[in-house]
C-alpha cells in the first residue's frame, strides 16, 4: 500500500514537472513568475505544510528523548553528507568553481520539496515534522560551510538572517506548539490543511519551470555528472544506511535518514551561485539531472529498505 502510494506521489511529481518545464520553454512560465512563486512556495505553502504536519500530530506521541534522539540523527544525516562530499570532490579532478559547485549538489538535499512529501506518504504526518526539523541541520550547514566553499575560502562570511529562513522559523514555532502543547483551534487547523495540499504540486511547477530551459542532453554528456549522480543515489544513502543500522534501533526514524541521504540535489544550489558572482547553468544541469533520476531510485531506495 504504501509503495503503491509512493509510486502514484512520484507519477504526480514527474507529470506537474514536465507541464512546468513545458510552459517554460513555451514562454508561458517566465522569470517573474518563477520568482513570485518562489516566495509563495517557500513563504506560505511550505509554512502552512509544516504546521499542518506538526498540528496533525498527537502531542503524547513524541517524548521528549525521542525528540532529542532525531535531532541528532538529523545532524549526523546531514553532516554525513557534506562529509562524503567532501571526500569524494578531493578525490576527483575536478579543480575551481565547478569543484566548489559540485561539492554543493551533492551535500545539499531537496529536503522539503521531495523528501517531506515522500516520507509524509510513507509516514504521515509525524514522518513530516521528522523531515521539517532537517531545516535546522539544512540551514545553519549550507549557509556557513556552504557559502564559504562557494566564496572560495569564505569571503564575507555569513549572515544569520541568511540561516533564519521562513521554513526554519516555522519549524521552530510548530516545535514550540507542539512540545508546549498549545491549544490550536480546528478551524486554523482545517485551513492549514487545506493550504498546505497545494504544496507538492506547487513545488514541483517551480521545479519545472525553472529547470525548463536546462539542455538535459548537456546534462548527460558532462562526466562529472555521472559522480554527482553515483554519490547521490548510491554512496550517501548506502553509507547513511550503514551507519544508522549501527546507531538506530527505530526502523522508521533508520528509513527517513536514509531517504533523505537519497534525495536529488536542492535547488538554492542554483540561487546562491548566481548570487555568489557563479556560473548558473552547471547547477542546474545537475539539478534537473538528479530530480528527473530520483523518480526513479527514490521508489527502488524505499522499496529497498521497507
Amino acid at each position: 500500500m504504501q509503495m503503491s502510494a509512493l509510486l502514484t506521489k512520484l507519477a504526480l511529481f514527474v507529470t506537474v514537472i514536465l507541464i512546468g518545464m513545458f510552459g517554460a520553454k513555451k514562454k508561458i512560465l517566465k522569470a517573474d513568475f518563477n520568482r513570485g512563486l518562489t516566495w509563495l512556495v517557500i513563504n506560505v505553502f511550505l509554512v502552512a505544510s509544516i504546521f499542518s504536519s506538526v498540528l496533525s500530530m498527537d502531542a503524547s506521541s513524541l517524548s521528549a528523548k525521542e525528540f532529542g534522539t532525531i535531532m541528532l540523527l538529523l545532524w549526523a544525516t546531514y553532516l554525513l553528507t557534506y562529509l562524503i562530499s567532501g571526500i569524494v570532490i578531493r578525490l576527483l579532478p575536478i579543480k575551481g568553481d565547478r569543484a566548489a559547485q559540485l561539492e554543493l549538489l551533492m551535500s545539499s538535499v531537496n529536503t522539503l520539496f521531495v523528501t517531506l512529501p515522500v516520507v509524509e506518504t510513507i509516514y504521515g504526518p509525524k514522518g513530516a515534522f521528522i523531515v521539517a526539523l532537517g531545516c535546522i541541520p539544512f540551514n545553519v550547514l549550507l549557509f556557513t560551510y556552504g557559502i564559504a566553499r562557494l566564496r572560495g575560502g569564505g569571503e564575507g562570511g555569513f549572515r544569520l538572517k541568511d540561516i533564519l529562513s521562513t521554513p526554519l522559523l516555522a519549524t521552530i514555532a510548530a516545535t514550540l506548539l507542539f512540545l508546549l502543547r498549545v491549544p490550536v483551534p480546528a478551524a486554523v487547523k482545517g485551513i492549514l490543511s487545506s493550504v498546505s495540499a497545494a504544496t507538492v504540486p506547487l513545488s514541483m511547477l517551480l521545479v519545472g519551470s525553472s529547470l525548463g530551459n536546462v539542455e538535459l542532453k548537456k546534462a548527460l554528456r558532462d562526466k562529472s555528472m555521472l559522480f554527482l549522480t553515483a554519490e547521490r543515489f548510491l554512496l550517501a544513502p548506502l553509507v547513511t544506511f550503514l551507519l544508522m543500522k549501527l546507531v538506530c534501533p527505530d526502523p522508521m526514524l533508520r528509513n527517513i535518514m536514509v531517504i533523505t541521504a537519497a534525495t536529488p540535489s536542492a535547488i538554492i544550489v542554483t540561487a546562491l551561485s548566481l548570487q555568489n558572482g557563479k556560473d548558473g547553468e552547471y547547477p542546474s544541469e545537475g539539478i534537473l539531472l538528479t530530480t528527473l533520476l530520483s523518480m526513479i531510485t527514490l521508489p527502488i531506495t524505499v522499496y529497498l529498505i521497507l
